[in-house]
């Protein structure tokens, strides 16, 4: 045998750095977090979100399919919602409007579509004309889905605006295909969130166009089949439910709820949640219908100097519904979307949504990891919107063991964040959706005003409202929430709303001072005014939407901002908010432009005339002109020669491409065989191949 000699001992003896980096990698154990605590952190981010994404889950909320399956043709135990819609739109109102329709757009499952989803023509409580938020909604629905699934047939006896829901299934796709509309490598987020379901052969199936929205592509039949029976398995196995199914207009009901940040919902720009700030006002975005396009379909049809011949079509048809169903159409309503720019992370669509990686520090874990994941607006496979999300991906971003220590224990009531408000009747949500308990539990919930001041709305849901009155001097009102399981164990907890009288204080006018422009990684100083004649002291909070550091003064009247480094031009949106003592709260806003440390080449703007030679950059691509130019936006226009880059753009019906261009569309690559102009790359018989 040989024997070992012992190293000497210079040689052995290692750095502290390099024994912290051995012991912590080699011996590391996972980390253990209890089921509760992950819990209670999920609760409190969400409880510390922006208002918005609490507008967005009250309106997303859905019915159990047996009360859906339940529903009948003006049957008296139909959801209210249902019963609204019955009033304005008949069965025969539906076959008329509808006649060349596909026999499974079934009447009764238009009522089931709009059951699922309580919040479509549901009932506003804060003084909105529930009515004719409805009216509107249904017309915009139809005005969109007759776009998409038309007959388009100038031959018709029928005008164009009724020859909606004509196709049930995408041209020239049919059930048993395979390999269609997916992104299905197991190592991309997409399939390991959304696996593609697989025929008998393994092969892949096809998430074609289906149904009234024609939903496409794995990574949406998902989110839908997780909104319907609570996983996203179901359709992803059995897509061609969309298609056969009352899932065939409920898909448009789904997407008309359901934001896309940093776009918000179609129903929250129709029932005016939505207000468009600064940077949206500064796109182009405006309230109306025409936004609504920018939506469903902006890369595509919106943004040109004129009037897109597809957003054209949508126009005709609202106008058309709108009149049928007496929606009034506003002089001043932006109904198409020329000009209209994309929405970006500065506007107030910009909701985060998706559970990403929390890169912090922590000093009470053994790592300095915080074990926790954080809300972003930019698409993740997890969503604050769908249970059991935050903990999967806290366990695929940290090494970590749970322990669920939540079994056999008692329920744990939440009644959620205490509420402070100028109080003139308004309406309070009392969400008690945080409280903790077991998954096998059974939960009862109870909310009760302390002294029996108030009455509470649906006191016996997690979720209640109550309508807290005007007062003259401030008055906290108490809320008790009880949570009890099957087995009687309960707990209660308890929140306050303060109501404070009206003040005449008269609010701030503010004015933000700067440069429009700031080189990349430089820094820029803003100037806050404040005019005010009752007050002195406010509460100033600054802001910005690219995360850059910020160097507040002590008075807080003044802050150095340093921009991000970057390698074109982009916009920076810096807010600041102000409270008075009267609890006037006021927003300001200015945004600059942060300047590439370039070769000089600008960014495209719609505005400015270009002549052969220029160069401008556009979605990070250089181009250069041809010819004179205005209006015509790079990469959709044959004006524009694009740098070989390696970045493929988005196939456009306005472009013409050459033999060997690239384009993508839908999210699956194309390479042109020959010459082509308005040639979708996805036809039957295209002059395109997939790469």
């Amino acid at each position: 045998m040989n024997s070992i000699k012992p190293l000497p001992l210079a040689t052995v003896k290692l750095s502290t750095l390099a024994l912290a980096i051995f012991s912590s990698t080699a011996f590391a154990q996972p980390y253990e977090i209890t089921l509760s605590q992950l819990q209670q952190d999920e609760a409190d981010i969400i409880a510390s979100a922006p208002e918005g994404l609490q507008l967005v889950q009250d309106a997303i909320r859905t019915l159990d399919n047996e009360i859906v399956e339940a529903i009948r043709v003006n049957e008296s135990n139909n959801p209210a919602n249902v019963k609204r819609v019955e009033s304005i739109v008949s069965e025969s109102a539906w076959n008329e409007i509808f006649p060349e329709r596909d026999e499974k757009y079934t009447y009764l499952n238009f009522l089931k579509a709009i059951g699922k989803y309580p919040a479509f023509c549901g009932t506003y409580t804060d003084g909105r004309d529930s009515e004719a938020i409805c009216r509107k909604s249904l017309a915009t629905m139809f005005a969109h889905f007759t776009q998409e699934t038309g007959g388009h047939n100038p031959h018709s006896a029928n005008p164009e605006w009724k020859q909606g829901l004509y196709y049930l299934r995408e041209v020239g796709w049919e059930e048993g295909t395979s390999g269609g509309y997916g992104i299905c490598s197991p190592d991309t987020w997409q399939a390991q969130a959304y696996p593609c379901g697989t025929f008998s052969d393994g092969s892949y199936k096809s998430y074609f166009g289906r149904g009234s929205k024609q939903l496409s592509y794995n990574y949406n039949y998902g989110p839908f089949s997780q909104s319907i029976y609570g996983n996203v398995e179901k359709l992803l196995n059995e897509p061609e439910l969309v298609a056969d199914t009352w899932l065939n207009l409920a898909s448009a009901v789904f997407f008309y709820l359901y934001p896309q940040p940093p776009k918000p919902s179609m129903l929250h720009v129709i029932d005016g949640t939505w207000q468009p700030n600064a940077q949206d006002l500064a796109n182009g975005l405006v309230s109306g219908f025409g936004v609504t396009t920018q939506i469903i379909n902006g890369g595509v049809e919106c943004g040109g100097s004129s009037e897109h011949i597809q957003s054209q079509n949508r126009i005709g048809y609202y106008r058309n519904f709108a009149q049928y169903l007496g929606v009034p159409i506003a002089d001043n309503e932006v109904l198409g979307c020329a000009n209209m720019k994309q929405f970006d992370d500065g506007g107030a669509g910009a909701l985060s949504i998706y559970w990403e990686q929390d890169w912090g520090w922590s000093s009470e874990t053994p790592s300095g990891e915080t074990y926790k994941c954080q809300l972003k607006s930019y698409q993740r496979p997890h969503t604050a919107f769908i249970e059991g999300d935050y903990r999967k991906c806290v366990e695929e971003y940290f090494d970590v063991v749970v322990i669920d220590d939540t079994e056999g224990a008692a329920p744990r009531a939440n009644a959620g964040v205490d509420i402070s408000l100028i109080s003139n009747n308004d309406i309070v949500t009392l969400d008690g959706r945080a409280s903790i308990a077991p998954s096998s539990d059974t939960l009862s919930y109870l909310w009760q005003s302390v002294g029996g001041e108030l009455i509470v709305e649906s006191a016996e849901q997690a979720v209640a409202s109550v309508i807290i009155p005007a007062v003259d001097v401030q008055t906290q009102y108490r809320f008790v929430l009880t949570v009890s399981n099957q087995d009687g164990e309960s707990s209660s907890d308890e929140m306050v709303v303060t109501a404070n009288p009206e003040s005449e204080n008269v609010a701030p006018i503010l004015t933000l001072q700067g440069s429009d422009t700031v080189a990349s990684g430089q820094n820029s100083t803003f100037t806050l005014h404040v005019q005010d004649s009752d007050d002195s002291e406010f509460v100033i909070t600054w802001s910005n939407d690219r995360d850059a550091v910020m160097a507040i003064a002590d008075d807080e009247r003044s802050m150095i901002l340093t921009a991000p480094k970057v390698d074109a031009d982009q916009t920076l949106n810096v807010r600041v908010n102000v409270i008075d003592g009267g609890h006037n709260s006021v927003d300001t806003a200015k945004t600059i432009t942060v300047k590439a440390e370039s070769s000089g080449v600008i960014t495209w703007d719609s505005e400015t005339i270009y002549t052969e030679g220029d160069q401008v950059i556009y979605n990070g691509i250089t181009y250069t002109a041809k010819w004179w130019t205005k209006g015509d936006i790079p990469g959709h226009s044959d004006v524009w020669q694009a740098e070989e880059s390696g970045v493929i753009s988005e196939w456009s019906s306005t472009k013409a491409y050459n033999g060997g261009d690239k384009v993508i569309r839908k999210g699956v690559s194309y390479q042109a065989k020959w010459w082509t102009k308005g040639d979708a790359p996805e036809s039957v018989d295209s002059p395109w191949i997939k790469i």
